[in-house]
């Protein structure tokens, strides 16, 4: 009897193409409530884009799931790269859950890590806010992931505009409740000046 692959979806890779990416978390879980997981993520996205060789035009994370506006280089596509972010965000997290009920050490991966960032701090960070209680399940995300080529510059800006009213939305909450702080909820985003770094210049197309 012939075997069904559970993720046989098939993808399109084009050369010097851009796309925009979503992927969520397993049942929609909001694990990125906690901000130690969103900083796990933004470095990770940092570690990876200089690694895997892409330009990013744009990017929000949000409590389950998040959004990649990105042109792939030469040597990895698309597939390669979300596989990398994600399988490297997974460990990560569940490392820094696991030390905290375990007491681990940091495995190869994470001093690999600790290279391009200081994974300690995060673990510490947990240990000092969860002394006694651990309340996240295991990290995981949704199988595979959702992509569409961008198809012209009309195309690429209404997926800009998409993460700018993502980012928007979540001001606009703040400041019916709070008129004179930020919301950590619109930090991890591209409009963020803190993370001006990661993008690249607008493509043309």
């Amino acid at each position: 009897m012939k075997k069904k692959h559970r993720n046989s979806q098939k993808r399109i890779h084009i050369r010097d193409g851009c796309y925009f990416l979503t992927s969520n978390t397993k049942r929609w879980y909001p694990f990125f409530t906690e901000k130690i997981f969103c900083e796990i993520f933004i470095e990770n996205l940092r570690l990876c884009r200089a690694l895997k060789q892409f330009r990013l035009y744009g990017w929000f994370l949000d409590y389950n799931n998040f959004h990649l506006l990105i042109q792939p280089g030469d040597e990895w596509d698309v597939s390669k790269i979300m596989k990398s972010l994600k399988e490297n965000v997974s460990y990560m997290i569940n490392q820094i859950i696991s030390s905290s009920t375990e007491g681990e050490t940091l495995t190869s991966r994470l001093q690999e890590a600790e290279e391009h960032f200081n994974i300690t701090q995060y673990i510490q960070q947990f240990h000092q806010k969860y002394p006694h209680r651990y309340p996240f399940p295991k990290f995981q995300w949704q199988r595979s992931f959702h992509d569409h080529i961008i198809r012209n510059e009309h195309d690429f800006i209404i997926h800009l505009k998409y993460l700018e009213y993502l980012s928007q939305r979540l001001i606009h909450l703040w400041w019916k409740i709070n008129k004179h702080h930020m919301p950590e909820d619109w930090k991890y985003t591209f409009m963020n000046p803190e993370y001006e770094e990661l993008l690249d210049e607008h493509l043309i197309i």
